[in-house]
């Protein structure tokens, strides 16, 4: 009897681990569906040039984290810092590779590829980027990339 009961309980335990992950599976596509959305915008605001909508995807205490340059925050921060770009109208190509998260939380990753107006390429590397639920929709709350192009060599000094 207690063999018995011992095999239900080891079954039941098993049959446990098999559903969890599969609802944690169904918890995160939901968020990634709507993230790969909402990134898809952001690409087509900015690739616009439209920079105060693509500020409007970034929450109130978010933080923007670009190579070579200090960490700015919240919209008015971000709007600054991608000013520059705005105006040369540089375009940017982004490929999602993950998404993971559930609730008012996720992380994605993927690769970027930056290009001239005229199609040159200019960069390319990889980024991060925390969404957090705010007032009902997706928002930035922490955004960071690098770059996988070798970086410049500093000139050799002249002899003397």
């Amino acid at each position: 009897m207690i063999r018995r009961i011992a095999l239900a309980a080891c079954t039941l335990a098993a049959s446990a681990l098999v559903v969890l992950p599969r609802s944690a599976v169904a918890q995160s596509a939901a968020p990634r569906a709507d993230i790969e959305k909402t990134s898809k915008a952001w690409e087509k605001a900015f690739n616009a040039g439209d920079i105060p909508a693509v500020a409007a995807y970034y929450t109130r205490d978010a933080l923007l984290m670009a190579p070579g340059a200090d960490p700015v925050t919240g919209p008015e921060g971000v709007q600054a810092a991608f000013a520059p770009i705005a105006q040369s109208r540089e375009q940017l190509q982004l490929t999602p590779t993950d998404v993971t998260g559930s609730g008012a939380g996720a992380l994605e990753s993927g690769k970027w590829v930056m290009t001239s107006k005229d199609g040159k390429h200019l960069d390319h590397g990889v980024y991060m980027v925390f969404w957090k639920k705010d007032g009902g929709s997706w928002k930035i709350y922490r955004d960071i990339w690098n770059s996988s192009m070798p970086a410049a060599s500093p000139s050799a000094a002249p002899a003397k």
